[in-house]
């Protein structure tokens, strides 16, 4: 399968500061857990799926969302940054459409994200 897309997050950030991004698409008893930005791009792990925001562009007007409902992920791995490495890499395998890439800065907890799909995804 082809890589759909390739992400970037450097931060983490309390869910708090992407309710009101994702707000439009999180159902009515639905939570961000994890949340991550990179400047304007945000990635979010809420209970039901990953949801991925591209801003585009100079001015920022156009902007892409990116949902992956954890029935649909098939498998993902984990690589942890080497000594050298300046990023982490999380994967996932969505059945039928390609493989999503998400790079994390070496300061954050990949682990923890490992952790966290690792409980969706054994359901």
């Amino acid at each position: 399968m082809d890589l759909i897309a390739k992400f970037s997050v450097v931060e983490k950030v309390p869910p708090e500061e992407s309710i009101e991004i994702f707000n439009t698409f999180l159902a009515s008893n639905e939570e961000i857990i994890l949340s991550y930005k990179h400047a304007r791009d945000r990635v979010v792990f809420t209970s039901f799926k990953i949801i991925c925001y591209d801003v585009q562009g100079m001015t920022g007007s156009k902007k892409e969302y990116r949902i992956f409902p954890y029935s649909k992920i098939s498998s993902f791995s984990v690589e942890t940054a080497g000594f050298l490495d300046s990023d982490s890499d999380f994967k996932i395998w969505i059945s039928g459409v390609g493989v999503f890439e998400i790079k994390f800065s070496k300061k954050l907890d990949i682990k923890e994200v490992g952790a966290f799909m690792a409980s969706k995804i054994s359901k």
